[in-house]
């Protein structure tokens, strides 16, 4: 059982990151595309059972995912390379006109199934650019004693305006177009990507002479592998995702179309989510656990009562309520794996690493997206859910069973709240 520590600290010295100039510009740009995103994300959903089934839903969003996971360890060498803002810009404008050109064919009435696969498959380049760049470009814009609550503060825009976004989106819906979301997440990848070029980062000190893409590409995983409690955590929570995704992303908006009343009951759920993950946050900006990544390890357990909730048919009031729980869980999860992550891992091999990292955390889901539709209609939706659920569970009692998870300790400097404001 991990131990976790607070301090009473003014807000000022919890938001003390924002103080940072570069810091406050990704945080900026990460706040204002997160909004886009989650208007789209639940637009692109009806937009697609409104022309095709589940197993379509299933398909457009496990191509895009497929994309994803085979740009990211190009994505991880790219970013060790080049300035990782400019690599965040470059995605930003590719996802942005990928969202424009699917908004234009929704709102025009004249897009197919196939045209999203291929539109959100371009989605799916600029956004396995994302996280390699994103990872390591957040130490280096903000001081050490503040990496964690830079890495809080960076969950939290994502998750207050995930409240409002999937509200606003299924309005959005029921009141107009889906297309209407998707244009409007366009036009925040593109304000997104002008924050980010304004971002000043410091020349690396390992400038110099680089290696062929292909050995960076080694060095990586040679680092990735290097740590037993990095790859065998990836792995496992691989296969729970796959899972996972594919009962809450494919089978969840089917469920609330077919038997929670729409678009409007199912925004009221993920709205709730984004609730908890803003709780999260704030929790996470104050606890200080002894085993920081067995606590982020356990830590999202409430997300399988999410899965339950569906299973079990409960109101749509008690879903959303284990689901604000579920978010306050990943939220806390999140900050806590980043911190360990970019405290462990050399900064000059971030970028890859993190890449092999979210390769391999995300690498089924296409699988899980693709097969949940037919695999439900083999087997019924509510068996689904409950393998699932066991998956989900078997799992993490796997991951904190490895002994390498439960040896990580918080640094002392992790282990207490910095009691002033350092100058900004």
């Amino acid at each position: 059982m991990t131990t976790a520590q607070t301090t009473s600290i003014p807000w000022r010295a919890r938001l003390g990151a924002l103080t940072e100039r570069d810091y406050r510009l990704l945080f900026s740009a990460t706040t204002i595309t997160t909004i886009g995103d989650r208007l789209a994300g639940i637009a692109l959903a009806f937009a697609i059972l409104d022309i095709g089934s589940a197993t379509d839903l299933g398909i457009v969003l496990g191509v895009r995912q497929a994309v994803e996971a085979s740009v990211l360890v190009f994505g991880g060498v790219l970013s060790d390379r080049l300035p990782r803002n400019l690599v965040l810009v470059g995605a930003s404008s590719v996802q942005g006109v990928a969202q424009a050109f699917t908004a234009a064919l929704i709102i025009s009435g004249s897009t197919s199934i196939g045209l999203l696969v291929a539109l959100q498959s371009l989605y799916g380049v600029g956004a396995g650019l994302v996280i390699p760049a994103e990872v390591g470009l957040v130490p280096q814009t903000v001081t050490g004693e503040r990496l964690q609550q830079a890495n809080a503060l960076q969950g939290m825009s994502r998750n207050i305006v995930g409240v409002l976004g999937p509200a606003i989106g299924g309005t959005l819906v029921a009141l107009g177009s889906p297309g209407i979301a998707l244009a409007l997440d366009a036009v925040s990848f593109a304000v997104c990507a002008l924050l980010l070029a304004r971002i000043r980062i410091a020349p690396r000190a390992d400038q110099g002479p680089r290696e062929s893409y292909f050995t960076e590409l080694r060095a990586g995983w040679t680092e990735f592998a290097s740590h037993t409690w990095l790859w065998s955590t990836v792995f496992i929570f691989g296969i729970s995702n796959m899972f996972w995704v594919g009962s809450w992303a494919v089978l969840g908006p089917e469920i609330a179309d077919l038997d929670l009343g729409g678009a409007g009951p199912w925004a009221i759920i993920l709205s709730a989510n984004g609730a908890g993950a803003i709780l999260g946050s704030l929790v996470a900006m104050r606890i200080r656990p002894s085993r920081p990544l067995l606590a982020s390890c356990l830590a999202p357990l409430p997300m399988v009562l999410a899965l339950v909730g569906l299973a079990l048919s409960w109101p749509v009031w008690l879903i959303a309520l284990v689901n604000l729980f579920a978010g306050i869980g990943l939220s806390v999860h999140l900050t806590l794996w980043f911190t360990v992550f970019q405290r462990e891992i050399p900064e000059q091999s971030q970028s890859r690493v993190s890449s092999y990292d979210a390769l391999g955390s995300f690498v089924l889901m296409p699988v899980g997206m693709a097969l949940a539709g037919p695999a439900a209609a083999a087997i019924g939706i509510d068996e689904f859910l409950w393998l699932s659920i066991v998956v989900f569970l078997a799992a993490t009692a796997i991951i904190v069973s490895i002994p390498s998870v439960r040896r990580i300790r918080a640094t002392s400097a992790e282990a207490r709240v910095a009691p002033t404001l350092p100058a900004s």
